[in-house]
C-alpha cells in the first residue's frame, strides 16, 4: 500500500479514540473534534490516571479572562507505552473563586476561543518531536518510547487572542512557580514561550512505590510492543501490523486517555 493507504487506514482506526497519525513526525495526535472533548476538564482525572498506567508530571495554570476563570494544563510524561505531552485549554462559565479551583469542572475552548499551541518534547536535553496546532487539546504521542517524567521537558508557545488574555496568563504563571520548575520565560506581543522542566507537588511514600510498579509495567511492554513489531521501523507500519494481526494490541495503544470518560 502506499503511505496515504496507510495513513487513511490508521486514521480511520483511531478516530473513534480521538486521535489521527501525523505522518511527517510519526507520532499520534489529538483531533479538534475528539470525544474528550465532551468530557472537560476535573482535577480528579490527573488523579485516576496511575490507575490507567499514565504517569506523568502536570501544570495548572488559571486565570480569569472575558467573564470566565481559565484553566490552561500542561502534562508531560508515560502515557502507557507512548511517551507524550499535552497542553489542554478549558474554561468555566463564569468567574470562580480559587478555592473551588480543584473541585470545579472545566468545559474544554470552543472553536473560537483555541489557541495557537507550540509544543516541543526533550528527553533528557535531547530534543524528540514538536508540532504547533490551532486547537484546544494539543497531545503528542510517540509509541514503544518509554521515558521516566522527570527526564522530559517540554518547550511551550501559546499565541493568544489578545493582549488582555496574555497579560492574564502571565501573571497567572509568575504566580504558579511555587507548584512548577520552569524556566525561559519569554513574551512577543500576544506570545508566550517557556520550559516546563517538572511539577513540584509532594508524592507520598505508597504513591511513590505504587508510580514504580506502574512504569515497570510500562517499560514492560514498550519492551513487549517492540519486540512484536520488530521488522517495522516506522510508527505507521507498526500500528498496521497491530491493527491488522492484533487488534486487541492497536486498541491498548489507541486508548491513551479513556480514563478519562470512566472518571467523569
Amino acid at each position: 500500500m502506499s503511505i496515504a493507504e496507510k495513513c487513511s487506514i490508521i486514521n480511520e482506526a483511531a478516530k473513534p479514540f480521538g486521535y489521527r497519525y501525523d505522518v511527517i513526525r510519526d507520532v499520534l495526535t489529538s483531533r479538534t473534534d475528539a470525544w474528550q472533548k465532551d468530557c472537560g476538564y476535573s482535577v480528579l482525572y490527573d488523579k485516576a490516571a496511575p490507575f490507567f498506567n499514565m504517569i506523568f508530571d502536570c501544570f495548572r495554570v488559571y486565570f480569569n479572562y472575558d467573564q470566565k476563570t481559565w484553566l490552561i494544563e500542561f502534562w508531560k510524561g508515560q502515557y502507557g507505552i507512548n511517551t507524550g505531552c499535552e497542553t489542554g485549554i478549558y474554561h468555566t462559565d463564569g468567574i470562580i473563586s480559587p478555592d473551588s479551583y480543584k473541585t470545579a469542572w472545566f468545559k474544554a475552548a470552543d472553536k473560537n476561543d483555541y489557541v495557537d499551541i507550540s509544543s516541543c518534547l526533550y528527553d533528557k536535553g535531547c530534543k524528540v518531536t514538536h508540532m504547533r496546532k490551532h486547537h484546544w487539546w494539543l497531545t503528542i504521542f510517540i509509541p514503544g518510547r518509554f521515558s521516566k517524567p522527570a527526564g522530559l521537558s517540554m518547550k511551550v508557545t501559546l499565541r493568544f487572542k489578545d493582549f488582555e488574555m496574555r497579560a492574564a496568563f502571565t501573571d497567572a504563571l509568575s504566580r504558579a512557580c511555587c507548584e512548577a520548575s520552569f524556566s525561559g520565560v519569554y513574551v512577543n506581543f500576544t506570545d508566550v514561550s517557556f520550559i516546563f522542566e517538572h511539577s513540584k507537588a509532594k508524592t507520598g511514600f505508597l504513591k511513590r512505590i505504587f508510580i514504580w510498579y506502574v512504569q515497570c509495567k510500562n517499560r514492560l511492554f514498550c519492551a513487549l510492543y517492540r519486540f512484536v513489531t520488530r521488522p517495522f521501523g516506522s510508527t505507521l507500519d507498526r500500528l498496521l501490523y497491530l491493527y491488522y494481526y492484533l487488534p486487541f494490541a492497536f486498541n491498548k495503544t489507541a486508548v491513551i486517555k479513556r480514563y478519562k470518560k470512566r472518571s467523569g
